[in-house]
């Protein structure tokens, strides 16, 4: 296409009044240059689009639910993990999350309200959340991760963890900011936290953890018997993507079940 243009233009040119040798070349330049800055934009939109078309797709085949192979009956540490309800449960559910993720997103406001009432509440499971933001599909996802952090500081995990599920994904440091006025944070103890990036090692340590144990993609839940404090639970079972409540349920109570045998 830039090809056929520049040879349309030029023969616009062998048409025209005679001018200087100097000036047509100057003006064939400026419109050559022109039009590889057109082409240049054109291109970056292209990709956009390709990026975007990606991002929607990819959700939906997580939500699927493929099967991980070797997932269960490996252990996850859950050490300095933020967690719910008693610790002396006889049930573990772990949460494995990206703020970002639309999927895992539904489940924060579907499912998760039902598990804590159901099992959270009434002492038969502890809950526990993991941080898992995938680059690759949600590039801005990090910092809010780091705030979750940021807020656990302050003893206020669970308000912020909560807070970043409402509304559409935070993509800067004003919005972050904004949900920690909302659950009460010291703001300015917490702009200093997100700054200082003193979260930002474990959470891509826990990037890599989840990585190692093959989980390719969120939202996953892993259900396992509690172990002892500071031991790694076993992983019995797991479901992965945005499922329905029923599914959950089979499964912890599954899990539950194993515990009385």
């Amino acid at each position: 296409m830039l090809k056929l243009t520049t040879v349309a233009f030029v023969a616009v040119l062998s048409l025209s009044p005679p001018q200087s040798q100097s000036a047509e070349i100057e003006a064939l330049k400026r419109e050559v240059a022109a039009l590889k800055t057109q082409q240049t934009a054109m291109m970056r939109e292209l990709q956009a689009i390709k990026n975007l078309l990606q991002n929607l797709a990819q959700p939906r085949q997580q939500a699927q639910g493929p099967e991980v192979p070797g997932l269960v009956g490996q252990t996850i540490a859950l050490a300095g993990e933020p967690t719910m309800g008693n610790q002396s449960a006889k049930v573990t559910i772990v949460e494995v999350s990206d703020y970002h993720c639309p999927f895992c997103r539904r489940s924060a406001q579907q499912t998760f309200p039902q598990i804590v009432t159901d099992y959270v509440k009434t002492g038969k499971a502890q809950y526990a959340f993991v941080d898992y933001p995938i680059a690759q599909l949600h590039p801005d996802a990090f910092r809010s991760h780091e705030a979750a952090a940021c807020a656990a500081d302050q003893g206020k995990f669970w308000e912020m963890h909560l807070n970043l599920w409402t509304g559409t994904p935070v993509r800067d440091v004003e919005g972050l900011t904004a949900k920690a006025t909302a659950v009460g944070l010291d703001v300015g103890a917490f702009k200093t936290c997100l700054a200082s990036g003193k979260h930002s090692a474990a959470v891509k340590d826990s990037v890599s953890r989840m990585e190692r144990l093959g989980i390719g993609g969120t939202p996953m839940t892993l259900v396992g018997i509690t172990p002892e404090p500071g031991q790694p639970m076993k992983i019995v079972q797991y479901i992965y993507g945005a499922k329905p409540y029923e599914e959950f349920k089979s499964i912890i109570d599954g899990v539950l079940a194993e515990t009385t045998k």
